[in-house]
């Protein structure tokens, strides 16, 4: 089943502040580990442009463990990268690739993504309009995830204020394949500070 990803994230930070976090180990490690249904094992960064993850998945269908790859094809630090995707596991695989794009104006980043990626296995039996719909769920929840977690670690705490994220329904849940091995860059991708939604 084909998958379709793409928007825009507006972060109150500057390019290079948002380049620095697209990267970095233990924010992903951090949110990750606040998905529900989710346990992260293992995720570490093998060499340069690769990153290695192994997850156990607690939903339904798809229980078990999953071993995913993700790996940096190009960038133009600090307003280009694209990064590729790929994994299995519980009788699942799929695999895909996201663009991101960040353009800066007055301290305030634009971070546009796009993706595209197919999935197979008891997963692609959800169909393409839950799959969708998830995947929007899954970009503006795990956006408010990450503007906590970059918050965290650069504001000091008199100063935040960022909206708890909505809980986490059902189909959310069963999309958390996609979540692990496509779809953590995609957490990446729409880290903020601060996000609200670009016009």
């Amino acid at each position: 089943m084909p998958i379709q990803i793409g928007g825009k994230v507006n972060v109150n930070a500057t390019r290079d502040q948002v380049w620095e976090m697209i990267f970095d180990v233990e924010t992903m490690k951090n949110v990750i580990g606040r998905v529900p249904g989710i346990t992260l094992e293992h995720l570490e960064q093998t060499d340069d442009v690769t990153y290695e993850l192994t997850a156990v998945v607690g939903v339904a269908a798809i229980k078990g463990k999953y071993d995913g790859k993700i790996s940096v094809l190009e960038k133009t630090p600090p307003s280009y990268v694209k990064i590729k995707g790929e994994g299995k596991g519980g009788g699942n695989w799929t695999s895909g690739e996201v663009v991101l794009r960040l353009s800066e104006a007055e301290h305030v980043t634009e971070m546009a993504y796009s993706g595209q990626g197919n999935l197979n296995g008891p997963l692609a039996s959800l169909g393409q309009r839950l799959v969708d719909t998830v995947g929007k769920q899954f970009i503006d929840q795990g956006a408010q995830v990450m503007a906590q977690e970059i918050e965290q670690r650069v504001t000091p705490a008199a100063e935040r204020h960022v909206e708890p994220p909505a809980p986490y329904g059902i189909a959310f849940q069963a999309f958390v394949f996609i979540v692990v091995i496509v779809a953590v860059v995609t957490t990446v991708v729409v880290l903020a500070l601060q996000t609200s939604p670009a016009p």
